[in-house]
């Protein structure tokens, strides 16, 4: 099995496990008819790889697998799989061409899951990569639980992995508990230990899977594994939609997304998973790109740039003036446009009073209680 040849290397690929370790999220299960909808969505966005499940699961799982390997994705397609013969086969029957075998060699993933010797594990991880290329898979070999594990262990894990025929390297932060400081340590070193890509999956524990995931490709990984809306287990993992624009808008990567899809990819998948997306999430937050303050409007209408990193519609977002307590003359004049015209200084003044009253409420006004109150202003005065 040959390597993957070079790339750019300004140019970051990710797969997205949103079909995997999204669903593994509590309380989430996507129907046959959405794991297809959410792969097709995945597709149009610009993902370079999908990864589809975990073939092992059992056959109404499997078939599952199967109706997106038909639905004929330009992604490509990838299942998890243990090093063990039966977890390939179940690979190889669903028809990805792809398999991502893991395990760990951390000190309480060796001594309380696995049970295993670091030998007994290098050997193994080896066999399994051997037999899953025979099969005519290409192969990732990850490492579970890397940021906990001994740092030559993990290159030596590596390194058998690479001469066995694994075509990359993929490092799990499987609990979150990495920083940028030793994820960058973590990935330069396995870097410049093998000639083959690496990919990192980070979990977000400690809000850092996304911090974690950039230090990662500064230190060489260039490839990512991440979910949308960092759906996934305990507290997620490291955002899609986040990685790829503060790649591309803050360190001048290249991503292949369609970034204005982003929203739209994002709004699917919470319907379907049944989480909504919180009000204030980076991107797809509802308030991501709403504006009340008085100071912070005025300065956006007269230029957005002034507390707006780029235009919401790079990621098909629109900008909203929100009218509330903290509001000013210059929002309540863009809200009500000509309507506001005939109030004087005092008039608006009242006008903002009134509509401070209602926010202390717990309500936003609507634009047609708004076009009467300020008839009503006006007519006072």
């Amino acid at each position: 099995m040959t390597h993957e040849p070079e790339r750019d290397p300004t140019v970051i690929k990710f797969y997205d496990t949103t079909l995997r370790d999204g669903e593994q999220m509590p309380e989430v299960a996507f129907s046959p008819r959405e794991r297809v909808q959410i792969a097709r969505a995945l597709d149009e966005l610009g993902l370079d790889e999908i990864e589809i499940g975990f073939a092992a699961s059992g056959p109404e799982h499997r078939k599952d697998m199967v109706e997106i390997v038909d639905a004929g994705l330009r992604a490509r397609l990838l299942s998890l799989a243990r090093p063990i013969r039966s977890d390939i086969d179940a690979v190889k029957e669903t028809g990805v061409d792809t398999v991502v075998i893991f395990i760990a060699v951390s000190p309480l993933h060796m001594k309380y899951k696995l049970r295993k010797t670091y030998e007994e594990i290098c050997t193994m991880s080896a066999a399994a990569i051997e037999y899953a290329a025979g099969l005519g898979l290409r192969v990732q070999l990850s490492i579970e639980d890397a940021t906990r594990a001994d740092l030559d262990k993990v290159i030596g894990l590596a390194q058998h992995g690479v001469s066995a025929g694994a075509q990359r390297i993929g490092l799990a932060d499987t609990v979150g508990i990495g920083t940028p400081t030793l994820m960058h340590r973590l990935v330069g070193a396995v870097v410049d230990a093998v000639d083959v890509p690496v990919s990192v999956h980070c979990h977000d524990d400690f809000g850092l899977a996304v911090a974690n995931s950039l230090a990662a490709v500064e230190a060489g990984a260039r490839v990512l594994s991440t979910t949308i809306c960092g759906l996934g287990e305990r507290s997620g993992n490291a955002s899609t939609e986040q990685c790829a624009m503060a790649l591309e808008r803050l360190y001048g990567f290249k991503t292949n997304f369609n970034v204005e899809r982003i929203y739209e990819v994002c709004r699917l998948v919470s319907e379907c998973a049944r989480v909504g997306i919180p009000p204030n999430k980076a991107i797809v937050g509802k308030n991501s790109f709403r504006h009340e303050s008085g100071i912070h409007v005025a300065a956006t209408l007269q230029e957005p740039l002034c507390y707006e990193p780029y235009d919401p519609a790079l990621v098909g977002r629109t900008r909203e003036i929100v009218l509330g307590k903290s509001s000013g003359r210059a929002a309540l004049r863009h809200v009500a446009g000509p309507s506001a015209d005939a109030l004087d200084d005092g008039g608006l003044r009242q006008v903002l009073d009134r509509i401070k009253a209602i926010a202390e409420e717990g309500r936003t006004i609507e634009h047609a209680e708004l076009l009467g109150l300020i008839a009503e202003v006006g007519t006072d005065a």
